[in-house]
């Protein structure tokens, strides 16, 4: 556990020292806050496999898998579809920990699960997730979202 939660904890702190302020000096909610979230969801659903699960379970399938896919381009997703297939509860918890809504959370969430299920998916296969935990996540946000 503690080299999970030093990966974590890398991957969290890298992401917000690259969310410096604006040229003009205004601070900006960044991808760090965002990807801090989609960790928070994947925990909280045990795992990306059973994220999968429950997105697929939730009417998502044809967007879902398209994010899977390789020969498709990632279907978008709403808030509210998130919402609809997670539960309310699920997305409320998590708004609640940001300190910010219900609706705002999933809309910022909606944003970047299609790219993190498209890269955890490499082979095209959800089967690819199954047994994906944080630290995998937390190698996957190094790799593809500090460039």
């Amino acid at each position: 556990m503690a080299l999970m939660d030093t990966l974590l904890n890398a991957a969290a702190q890298a992401l917000n020292n690259n969310n410096a302020s604006t040229a003009d000096g205004s601070s900006q909610q960044g991808q760090g806050s965002v990807v801090d979230m989609a960790m928070d969801l994947v925990q909280q659903q045990g795992g990306l496999g059973n994220l999968l699960n429950q997105l697929q379970q939730g009417g998502l399938g044809d967007a879902l898998g398209s994010w899977v896919s390789t020969e498709q381009n990632n279907a978008p997703v709403s808030g509210n579809d998130l919402q609809n297939a997670l539960g309310s509860n699920a997305i409320g918890s998590i708004a609640e920990k940001f300190g910010i809504d219900g609706q705002q959370a999933s809309d910022l969430l909606a944003q970047v699960l299609p790219n993190l299920v498209d890269n955890a998916t490499p082979n095209g296969t959800a089967t690819d997730a199954d047994g994906f935990g944080l630290d995998d996540l937390a190698s996957l946000l190094i790799k593809n979202f500090l460039k």
